[in-house]
């Protein structure tokens, strides 16, 4: 962890020397995944300075799932069915690049798509307390591990509106996302091989770009 606050520190500081606009927002996000399938959390992101009306974008994203959720298990070794009751308090970092192309510009709205290629890395922190099939006694376990550089691909669709003299923006988005959890060909395993996620935000956008100024001969 102490490299990763470490990553997050750079990240920010080369948000501050080169942003054009920075980002910031709130993250709902749902996915296909139990473990994942109700999370809440922050992004921070920023756009370079760019001459073009398309932009490139550098994201980090922090989420967290603390709902619990049950399921049923077939355990193979015992032939039996567990019913699982799960207390999680799992968590989803994700670094990612976009391109955003902005194909509907006007003075005071946008909209963008953006492409998204990102990294991510899953914490899972689950207590699990389950019961065999016709049986009343209960049993508990707990997991703690994390799941690394798992990458992801995805599109985001962003409405942005100005709203205070071309220094603040508003903007909503949505970002559908396929995530490669598992290699394929691995055994004994029950993680799936993708994960479907997608995220509905609303940012406030900080537009940091000096504003040029011309002169009219009198």
């Amino acid at each position: 962890m102490k490299k990763l606050s470490f990553i997050i520190l750079i990240f920010l500081l080369l948000n501050q020397v080169s942003a054009q606009e920075i980002k910031v927002s709130p993250i709902f996000s749902i996915g296909t995944y139990p473990q994942f399938n109700t999370s809440i959390g922050y992004g921070i992101g920023f756009n370079p300075a760019s001459t073009s009306k398309n932009k490139l974008g550098f994201a980090f994203s922090q989420s967290f799932n603390y709902f619990d959720y049950c399921y049923k298990y077939f355990s193979d070794a015992e032939g039996k069915k567990q019913y699982r009751d799960v207390n999680p308090k799992n968590q989803r970092l994700t670094f990612s690049v976009n391109y955003g192309f902005n194909i509907l510009k006007r003075q005071k709205y946008d909209f963008l798509i953006r492409p998204k290629i990102g990294l991510n890395y899953f914490k899972v922190n689950e207590t699990i307390v389950y019961t065999y099939e016709n049986e009343t006694e209960s049993h508990s376990f707990s997991q703690n591990y994390w799941a690394k550089n798992k990458i992801g691909l995805g599109c985001i669709l962003e409405y942005q509106r100005k709203v205070f003299a071309d220094k603040l923006s508003l903007s909503f988005s949505t970002e559908p996302e396929l995530v490669f959890y598992s290699k394929f060909g691995e055994m004994g395993g029950g993680d799936p091989y993708f994960i479907g996620l997608i995220s509905f935000n609303l940012n406030v956008i900080f537009n940091l770009a000096k504003n040029k100024t011309v002169e009219l001969n009198k």
